[in-house]
């Protein structure tokens, strides 16, 4: 009678293991505050700037290619304060010219949101 006690006490003791890890692992999550009455959409300007194939860069669905030596002041004359640059990068562009753009939105304290291809 003692040897079907000893498996019962092994399957509690697993169990007992299994639901202190699983409960760390779910207190151990991220705090995330939701707004009770829904919200409502930002009223923040958003400034496109597209980098295609060729690692050449457009602001706000512009046809005229922008050099990466002028970017920066295009950037700064046409975001608005409290802005945000969402930034879009062609599939065969390189992660230097997306590299570049947010190390100009680090460098002037911009908001920047990277996107998939458009």
């Amino acid at each position: 009678m003692a040897g079907g006690m000893s498996s019962m006490t092994d399957l509690v003791f697993l169990l007992l293991i299994f639901f202190i890890v699983i409960s760390t692992m779910i207190t151990a999550g991220i705090n995330v505050d939701v707004p009770s009455n829904g919200g409502k959409a930002s009223e923040k300007k958003i400034l496109e700037v597209n980098i295609n194939n060729e690692n050449k860069f457009f602001i706000n669905k512009s046809n005229k290619a922008i050099s990466s030596k002028d970017i920066e002041s295009e950037i700064q004359k046409n975001i608005g304060i409290d802005s945000i640059i969402s930034l879009y990068g062609h599939q065969a562009s390189s992660w230097d010219a997306s590299v570049y753009i947010i190390d100009i939105a680090k460098k002037n304290k911009f908001k920047i949101v990277m996107n998939g291809e458009k």
